[in-house]
């Protein structure tokens, strides 16, 4: 069975049919699967093609991987800035409205506090 390729500028198929196309050249003998497997050289030879290399996440996928991860760690950091809020400032903010403590005791717990947990940057 005669199949038509067209190859790429490496000589990989890039195009595999069973009619003619523009610029495809007749491959007589070989199978598709043969073809998905190998590539012809200049000199006309067929070799093995090597594992696909795996190219990584997209500059989108990575983008958005950044983006889901600084959100997670802004949601971690907002947990904690709330359980330490409510154990250390509120309750001098408490103290503070019945005049047992300074204003400036409570706001010092919260930038302590806020200290603690800064926010996290964007990577």
């Amino acid at each position: 069975m005669t199949l038509h390729v067209l190859f790429t500028e490496d000589g990989i198929p890039g195009w595999i049919g069973s009619d003619p196309r523009d610029g495809s050249e007749p491959v007589d003998g070989l199978t598709v699967e043969f073809l998905a497997r190998h590539r012809r050289t200049a000199k006309g030879k067929w070799v093995a093609r090597g594992p696909v290399a795996d190219a990584g996440p997209s500059r989108e996928a990575a983008a958005l991987q950044r983006e889901a991860d600084h959100q997670a760690a802004v949601a971690v950091r907002d947990v904690a800035v709330r359980a330490a809020l409510a154990a250390e400032a509120d309750p001098l903010f408490f103290r503070w409205q019945r005049g047992e403590v300074t204003k400036a005791d409570w706001l010092t717990a919260v930038v302590e506090v806020k200290a603690r947990f800064p926010k996290p940057e964007r990577a």
